[in-house]
């Protein structure tokens, strides 16, 4: 039996409009290796996602060659975005021309000559905005750091990125919503803006720190992540500048008993309670098999949770401040 197509949401200010459920590329736990994860991405195109989200990042480049096996010749309409990254030594992403080889490669293992959304990886990163010798993947921006953010060099590679027809869109990315945030307020020119973590049935810090100012500039919001805490806290993993488990651990007991007394499998209950809110464009999700992103579909199908269990989500998730 076929399935309804999935709803489309307008994509920010671009005036274009795309399936609110899309296919992250991170490939996480799980991962059933580069063939198998090309017929999933082929399976999630059939089942009619559309929006395709990859990074230099994820699997060392990987999911990029994957991404780029599976689209390669497909003729059904469809939004690819990957990303900048960054490396262990600054002058590999620091400057514009280091950017423009990392574009290249990234182009090249994904088969095309330009992408339809070219973005930031975790721009919420200090050393993305500082020009410092020292690289810091742990140090965030500062919230009240005076940092000179639009003529920075990355703004400049992805300005002249899109100048030069190698992207359509341009925007960032981050874990943390408060620094996102800042950003998206001291920004101008951006498409959009995907958080990561930070909208889940755990974190709803997306609502107060992104999505008004990213709605208030025309800007897509897309969220990630719904699915990495809401099973176990994995140890020593921070955001918004607290550890998770000290302050989470009674908020997951009180949604794995939610989980247990609804019935409903803990995916199904994060995703639908996340896409409940209309003001997404996209809300990633990610899959290893076939299956999983067959599911993932059927649960977002399924609509919003019934208004008393969506309230006692709301209930957990209001818990961290």
């Amino acid at each position: 039996m076929s399935l309804p197509p999935l709803p489309l949401r307008p994509f920010g200010r671009t005036g274009e409009s795309w399936p609110a459920l899309g296919m992250g590329g991170g490939f996480p736990a799980g991962f059933a290796g580069f063939d198998r994860s090309v017929e999933t991405v082929r399976h999630a195109l059939r089942l009619g996602v559309r929006y395709f989200d990859t990074s230099v990042m994820y699997r060392s480049g990987a999911s990029q060659a994957i991404l780029g096996e599976a689209l390669a010749g497909q003729t059904e309409p469809h939004f690819l975005a990957t990303k900048i990254g960054y490396f262990r030594e600054a002058r590999h992403f620091r400057s514009v021309e280091a950017m423009h080889v990392q574009l290249r490669e990234n182009l090249r293992l994904l088969r095309r000559d330009s992408v339809d959304l070219l973005q930031v990886h975790e721009a919420d990163w200090d050393n993305w905005w500082a020009d410092r010798a020292e690289v810091d993947p742990g140090k965030l921006l500062d919230l009240k750091g005076d940092y000179e953010f639009a003529h920075a060099p990355v703004i400049q590679f992805l300005r002249e990125a899109r100048a030069r027809g190698l992207c359509r869109h341009i925007g960032i990315t981050g874990n943390h919503a408060r620094h996102l945030g800042r950003l998206v307020r001291e920004l101008d020119g951006l498409d959009a803006v995907l958080v990561a973590y930070n909208y889940t049935p755990l974190n709803v810090t997306t609502r107060e720190h992104v999505i008004p100012p990213a709605v208030a500039k025309g800007m897509a919001v897309v969220v990630a992540g719904l699915f990495t805490f809401v099973n176990t806290l994995p140890k020593g993993w921070a955001t918004e500048g607290s550890y998770l488990g000290p302050r989470s651990d009674a908020q997951l007991t009180q949604l794995q008993k939610l989980q247990r007394e609804c019935g409903l499998p803990m995916a199904e209950l994060a995703l639908r309670f996340v896409a409940a809110d209309a003001r997404l464009s996209t809300i990633l999700v990610g899959a290893c098999q076939p299956a999983e992103i067959a599911q993932n579909v059927a649960s977002f199908l399924h609509g919003p949770l019934p208004a008393d269990l969506h309230a006692a989500v709301e209930k957990i998730a209001a818990q961290f401040a």
